[in-house]
């Protein structure tokens, strides 16, 4: 019975390391997805210019109507409706400007990492600069970076103020969002069989999609901590004296760098990890403030 258990289990996971798409693939389903979702706000924000306009013709219809009548307290009011119309009209455009502005933005990104995949296949880790100002550095040469290209080891990605990045990473195992003011660092990849990172400073929002089969291994580390993921979603966030970790779905295992004794930390729990020692266990949400917005 446990003979087939196993064959079984390894079957599974064979399959799922097949089908499992590499940073390349996993970008431009992402970004297709969001340049899908920039065009629904595009047509809505263009229906919202057309009922705008609409109420403005009806209104300014009813203002010519009164104003025959020549009844001063009507035309009070409809002149009033006029000017809410007129605003509503230059809302709906200013929305509709910025869905558009946002489309051509998400077409952009999406046509860069297609190029960026023609051209270097996509296996390795993949950095895609999503606002502000995003820095690449390595063996001292830092340059600005607007367009998506592979990350390598050792090469460390700053995030500005106001900025954010998307991480990518090898075999389709994970997503690493970086907020502003985060500095990232790749500190080995072996595309798909381990990859581990160092984040400096900052915070990182992590979504690993697979568990680990056949010795395949994600760390992401910071000064205080060592974070081991298991088909997980977590953040991490630097504090001065240590970090501070969540976790959402899943377990990671964490322990300070000098020591070999790990904790796991699983769904809905968190600990601050302290670089002078200690880890101490916090209340968190159980799941990222954007899911928890109340609904109407």
């Amino acid at each position: 019975m446990m003979k087939w258990v196993l064959i079984i289990f390894l079957c599974f996971g064979y399959v799922q390391a097949a089908f499992a798409l590499n940073p390349g693939e996993q970008a431009i389903h992402w970004a297709m997805a969001e340049r899908n979702g920039a065009l629904g706000a595009v047509a809505a924000a263009e229906k919202r210019v057309e009922a705008a306009e609409s109420d403005l013709r009806i209104s300014r219809s009813v203002e010519q109507d009164i104003r025959t009548s020549k009844d001063p307290d009507a035309m009070i009011v409809a002149r009033e409706a006029v000017a809410v119309s007129e605003l509503g009209v230059r809302e709906a455009n200013a929305l509709l400007k910025r869905a558009r502005e946002l489309f051509s933005k998400q077409e952009s990104i999406l046509a860069s990492i297609r190029t960026a995949v023609s051209e270097y296949g996509g296996h390795g880790a993949m950095v895609i600069p999503i606002s502000g100002e995003v820095r690449r550095s390595l063996m001292g040469s830092v340059t600005a970076s607007d367009v998506v290209l592979p990350l390598r080891v050792g090469e460390r990605v700053d995030v500005g103020a106001n900025s954010s990045a998307k991480l990518f990473v090898a075999g389709g195992d994970a997503e690493v969002e970086l907020s502003e003011n985060s500095s990232f660092t790749v500190t080995q990849d072996d595309t798909g069989k381990s990859f581990e990172a160092m984040l400096t400073q900052g915070f990182a929002h992590v979504q690993a999609k697979l568990k680990h089969y056949f010795g395949k291994k994600f760390e992401v580390r910071t000064p205080a901590a060592i974070c081991a993921v298991r088909g997980t979603d977590f953040s991490i966030r630097n504090f001065e004296g240590g970090s501070r970790i969540e976790v959402f779905e899943g377990t990671v295992s964490v322990r300070l760098p000098k020591s070999e004794v790990s904790v796991d930390v699983h769904a809905g729990e968190g600990c601050d990890i302290y670089k002078e020692g200690g880890i101490q266990p916090v209340k968190i949400l159980k799941s990222p403030w954007s899911k928890n917005v109340p609904s109407n």
